[in-house]
């Protein structure tokens, strides 16, 4: 899975530093809560989902690899609709 992330996102200087799935992880729910990008700028976790998703389908990576990645996403798109976050 970790090689399919950085494949993914190849050219983004954190999938070097990438160990664990654990890893993986934190950076997909930072991604779906847009953490990289300006506050008054960010998108809806649903929206991020749906780029991720949409880049995941176009990827070159094989099919094995795609359902691995979008079963995470949606998995952690999960964890994020049902965690409190106030």
């Amino acid at each position: 899975m970790i090689e399919a992330f950085r494949t993914l996102y190849k050219d983004r200087k954190f999938t070097t530093e990438l160990q664990s799935e654990e890893q993986i992880r934190e950076v997909i729910k930072a991604q779906l809560l847009d953490e990289f990008t300006h506050p008054r700028a960010r998108l809806s976790p649903e929206k991020k989902l749906k780029l991720a998703l949409d880049r995941i389908c176009i990827s070159t990576l094989s099919e094995e690899d795609k359902n691995l990645l979008e079963h995470v996403y949606k998995e952690e798109y999960i964890n994020l609709s049902t965690e409190d976050r106030t």
